[in-house]
């Protein structure tokens, strides 16, 4: 049997505690709501659901220390798990942008709160379109370390966490103590610190243990945030969180957040998309050029050397100093004339 990894044991812990908190607080909405003081008639149900939910992300916060060694686990964009989520949440951001502008009432106000919530409504709805440009750029830029995708990226994490702001200011739909406003409050936060990390590897700074471990965070508390709201529109016909486009913006971060963790399960260390791989084939064949290049240049300078020496050690010349010999002793009574080469006698 093939022995899981250890990013594929989390990613059962987060499907399996994501249905049972998907379930629990699906019952607790359909069966304890009150929908006049915004809170639970018997939160016991709820309570377990969220317990079990917090449990599970500090589970997760252990694959930070645990998890995998550092290596290049994010996912490519050239697929259709990563262009029909980013559509969908564009889809839904351009509508998020419509339906928090200030209302006329808002505009001729003259309340302090109602006066912060216009402008942190006005900064939301841009900050809305402005994602909506990012994901486009995610989608048809697939490359890492590019700027221009970096810095609209970050667009994305302002809105998430000015949206918390936004829901935490507006107390129409819920009072501030409300469980499910706080619910959906944490998942927008939590997203926001995940694609906060997505935009760190675009600027060639990544965290990849940080990037999967918020990335499970992000999608378990989106999951329990958004279906369960969902679920309770579709049989009630009641919207529990601000609007219903809120939940779709909500559940289409979880696809994607998840379904970009997912992928990064099959990657390797250096799979990258196609551009990247010709361009990275196109420099190592500029580097082998270059490279025997190199070889050939020290190849000719040491055969110039080498003919230099040649000619060098032919043309010197050296006289070998004359030494006076001292005649040998012959038993004979005859001196040896060295210089002559033949005996004489005296």
């Amino acid at each position: 049997m093939k022995k899981l990894r250890t990013i594929d044991k989390y990613l059962c812990a987060l499907i399996l505690i994501s249905i049972c908190t998907i379930g629990l607080r699906t019952y607790a909405l359909l069966n304890c709501f009150n929908r006049a003081t915004m809170h639970f008639n018997e939160p016991l149900t709820f309570t377990i659901g969220a317990i079990i939910c917090a449990v599970g992300a500090l589970f997760f916060l252990t694959y930070f220390f645990f998890g995998d060694k550092e290596r290049e686990l994010i996912a490519k964009s050239d697929n259709a798990a990563t262009y029909i989520p980013s559509g969908i949440v564009s889809a839904a951001l351009l509508f998020m942008a419509v339906e928090i502008l200030p209302s006329m009432e808002m505009m001729n106000s003259t309340n302090e709160s109602v006066i912060l919530l216009r402008r942190v409504s006005i900064i939301g709805a841009i900050l809305a379109l402005l994602s909506v440009i990012s994901f486009f750029l995610c989608i048809f830029i697939d490359k890492r370390g590019d700027v221009y995708k970096a810095a609209f990226s970050l667009s994305i994490v302002l809105f998430l966490a000015v949206y918390s702001m936004y829901l935490f200011f507006n107390k129409e739909t819920h009072p501030t103590n409300s469980p499910n406003k706080i619910i959906d409050q944490m998942a927008y936060l939590c997203s926001a610190v995940y694609f906060l990390f997505e935009s760190r590897i675009h600027l060639g700074r990544a965290k990849w243990r940080a990037y999967v471990t918020f990335g499970l965070i992000a999608t378990e508390l989106c999951l329990f945030s958004s279906i369960p709201s969902l679920i309770n529109y579709a049989v009630d016909g009641y919207v529990v969180a601000d609007t219903i486009t809120e939940s779709v913006l909500t559940l289409s971060l979880a696809v994607l957040m998840g379904s970009r963790v997912i992928q990064s399960r099959n990657l390797t260390p250096n799979d990258q998309c196609s551009q990247a791989k010709g361009i990275e084939a196109l420099a190592a064949h500029r580097e082998e050029e270059i490279e025997q290049m190199r070889k050939l240049e020290r190849a000719h300078i040491n055969n110039n050397v080498e003919n230099s020496d040649t000619q060098d050690a032919s043309n010197y010349t050296f006289d070998i100093p004359y030494v006076n010999p001292t005649p040998d002793y012959n038993p004979d009574g005859a001196d040896i004339d060295i210089n002559r080469g033949r005996d004489s006698k005296e």
